[in-house]
């Protein structure tokens, strides 16, 4: 009872065919292969087969910590503009608040662990998704409240 795992076979054949793979967490969607839950964390595994832009969105909650497996992605920040590249064995963090557009190119493997366990994934549906480059006026509002000011929000 004091191990747990996943085949690796297993996952890489679910991420060949669909992508992200949730591999730990309090999952409220079905995933492919059964997970091993967990009320504290997320941890899960993104492959991208193609060049992809993810729509613009940001995590009010969320702390998000990923690891390069493979290849190459690049996020905007949507308030300083700056871009950001990963490539294989970097590893990063993405603080809560912070809006970004993430562009990946095929063959992209990407380990993401996500405290707490929480979808809270917020996308900006104001924003044109491949030219993420300006909050939206609520966004901006919404970050400048206090802690207990967001909990009340949510």
């Amino acid at each position: 009872m004091g191990f747990k795992g996943i085949n690796g076979i297993e996952i890489n054949n679910i991420l060949e065919n669909f992508g992200r793979q949730y591999l730990v967490g309090n999952l409220g969607r079905p995933q492919k292969l059964e997970h091993i839950q967990n009320d504290k964390i997320e941890i899960g595994i993104t492959y991208y087969d193609k060049f992809t832009n993810e729509n613009p969105h940001w995590h009010p909650q969320q702390d998000e910590y990923q690891l390069m497996l493979e290849g190459e992605t690049i996020y905007t920040d949507s308030l300083s503009k700056e871009k950001y590249t990963y490539k294989k064995d970097d590893f990063y963090y993405i603080e809560p608040f912070t809006c970004y557009l993430q562009e990946s190119k095929a063959g992209t493997k990407i380990l993401f662990i996500k405290i707490p366990t929480v979808n809270d994934k917020t996308v900006c549906r104001y924003c044109d998704k491949n030219n993420c480059l300006s909050r939206i006026d609520k966004f901006v509002e919404y970050k400048e409240y206090s802690l207990e000011e967001k909990k009340k929000i949510k």
